[in-house]
């Protein structure tokens, strides 16, 4: 038996240049590595050059160096902001190790600047890791902010509790935001008002109406083939808001009533607005005839029509105006309308005809 003779594959020469360069390469990057670790309480403009290296391995070790100082209480300025930054390195390994820092570091305070990159990094769908890591540490500022802001609204000067007010809503505080309900000051409850009906428009899903609903116009203009979509309205905004519509001043009364009209008149609060059509203040009448544009016909028509008798010229213009909208298809409105042409104002009887004629 006769052997078959192999013939064996030869293989290339491996130029000695490339083995050369890629040893010195390595080499460098180890050299470079061992140099940010030797550094000796550096700044973060000593770092810079290292955390911006095209190498990954020297990155990954400024990133330690960087954590390290900010767990022995020594790290520069800004120090937290930068390795926040960091999760958004093209290097997996470098943004695990900037994660990792991160997840390290309890009570770190991080600026603007390291917020921004959270919120970066919170919103990227390439790394989960990086994604669990900024929105945890997004939700504990939340929290520290919202702790601080609810603080000073125990201020004595009313002016720090409407910034509180503010910075709360910002930070969709609701609960917080409804507990200045109470507050003495009318310029606090005027901004809890909006600051509440903000937060429901916001965070508030929608549904839709009941099918034999009739949308006022109000709804209609905003709602996809003239649809309405009622606000659903989640605790604590309508206990607040209810309680805000029933406040003793007028001037927090109408931004209440603002508010509620804003959001479109839901149905847990549109009762309150029907009942300040009847305040003994013309300007909280006023603002409830124009509110009920927002609501359903079979809320608004009739208080309307009552305002349509108000010894205020203003009144009764503003129930024309929310009327006018329903007169094509309600036959009382029409006939209400049709009754406002006698009004003793120029002014209402020039707005019913205009209505009349659409």
């Amino acid at each position: 038996m006769s052997l078959t003779p192999i013939t064996p594959v030869p293989i290339p020469p491996t130029p000695i240049g490339s083995v050369s360069d890629s040893a010195t390469a390595a080499s460098a990057s180890t050299a470079l590595a061992a140099e940010v670790r030797a550094l000796d309480e550096p700044t973060l403009a000593d770092l810079d050059p290292y955390l911006s290296d095209t190498d990954p391995e020297v990155r990954g070790a400024a990133v330690l160096v960087l954590s390290e100082l900010l767990r022995s209480g020594e790290g520069p300025r800004g120090a937290a902001d930068t390795l926040a930054w960091m999760l958004a390195d093209p290097d997996d390994r470098v943004r695990g190790t900037a994660a990792d820092a991160l997840d390290a570091l309890p009570d770190t305070a991080i600026g603007a600047e390291g917020v921004e990159a959270l919120l970066l990094a919170a919103a990227s769908e390439r790394d989960e890791r990086v994604r669990r890591t900024a929105t945890a540490l997004l939700d504990t500022l939340v929290r520290a902010a919202t702790e601080l802001y609810a603080q000073a609204l125990q201020e004595d000067e009313p002016h720090v509790r409407v910034q509180a007010v503010l910075a709360l809503v910002t930070l969709r505080a609701a609960d917080e935001v409804a507990e200045a309900a109470d507050d003495p000051a009318r310029e606090v409850r005027v901004a809890v008002a909006e600051g509440l009906a903000r937060l429901a428009e916001e965070s508030a899903p929608t549904e839709p109406p009941p099918p034999d609903a009739t949308a006022s116009a109000a709804d209609c203009a905003d709602g996809a083939d003239g649809v309405a979509s009622v606000p659903v309205l989640r605790d604590p905004a309508p206990y607040a808001l209810d309680h805000l519509l029933a406040d003793h001043d007028p001037v927090v009364r109408m931004a209440a009533i603002d508010a509620v009209a804003g959001l479109g008149a839901p149905e847990p609060l549109v009762g309150r607005i029907v009942t300040a059509t009847a305040h003994t203040s013309w300007q909280v009448r006023r603002r409830a005839a124009m509110a009920l544009a927002y609501a359903a016909p079979d809320v608004a028509v009739r208080p309307l029509i009552r305002a349509l008798r108000d010894g205020i010229v203003d009144v009764r213009r503003a129930a024309v105006q929310s009327l006018e909208q329903w007169a094509p298809t309600n036959p009382e409105v029409l006939t209400a309308l049709t009754e406002a042409l006698a009004d003793s104002d120029p002014g209402v009887r020039t707005q019913a005809r205009w209505a009349l004629s659409k």
